[in-house]
């Protein structure tokens, strides 16, 4: 999972602990969000209209909320270097893994192995979600054994930083040992980014000797990762 955290130019420029407090100690690299199926739910649904800042009506305030923080992710996310990933269990999180819950999921979870193909520079190099689930680093102790529990640990073992979700049982219940995972809401991490001062070409980084962002030639990731996720709109 090395090269999951890796800066590449083709990524775009990415993040520091020192502006970003979530980050491991001393971290200079790409921001790694692991998606709750309830998220990859929500670009097949809303993608659209969460990207271009369309108006989110008919659902319910707090629902609406989180689809605009996903866009806000989303459009940072064209230039910056957050790297989506999707774990093994998204895959069979279902009670019957049926055609359709395949047919539902299966696009959503290619796309963003696609798109971090691009940002890692390494077509050679599997995605999370192709496999298999690494083995747990921590213990989980606020869930009932299933799903939530086994895609929060997949996002620990791959040193993912903030597990995206709108689960309320899980945001309230989940309790985690083992290496630090944020577990968030689209809107939490949207007023995170936002309030530490993240912009489209600025912000997020640090001013250390040693900071591979430090002279950046060129802001601006290879293009090429948008197509996957966006073919889902």
């Amino acid at each position: 999972m090395e090269m999951l955290h890796s800066p590449t130019e083709a990524g775009g420029l990415g993040f520091c602990h020192d502006a970003l407090s979530l980050l491991p100690q001393g971290y200079h690299g790409p921001l790694v969000i692991s998606l709750d199926s309830n998220i990859l739910i929500d670009l097949r649904e809303h993608g659209v209209a969460v990207l271009n800042n369309g108006q989110i009506v008919d659902l319910e305030r707090e629902y609406a909320r989180n689809l605009e923080g996903l866009g806000t992710i989303l459009n940072l996310w064209l230039v910056r270097d957050l790297r989506f990933v999707v774990t093994p269990r998204s895959l069979t999180d279902a009670r019957r893994r049926t055609d359709r819950f395949l047919a539902s999921h299966a696009p959503a979870v290619e796309a963003i192995g696609e798109a971090l193909a691009f940002q890692i520079g390494d077509w050679g190099q599997r995605a999370p979600s192709n496999a298999p689930a690494s083995p747990s680093i921590g213990q989980e102790t606020g869930l009932p054994i299933g799903a939530d529990r086994d895609l929060i640990l997949e996002a620990q073992s791959v040193r993912a930083h903030i597990f995206l979700t709108r689960d309320k049982q899980v945001l309230k219940q989940a309790r985690l040992s083992g290496p630090k995972l944020a577990i968030m809401t689209p809107a939490a991490v949207a007023e995170l980014l936002v309030g530490s001062g993240v912009e489209l070409f600025a912000g997020g980084t640090c001013t250390a000797h040693d900071c591979p962002y430090s002279g950046w030639p060129l802001p601006f990731p290879d293009i090429g990762k948008w197509g996957p996720l966006l073919s889902l709109f």
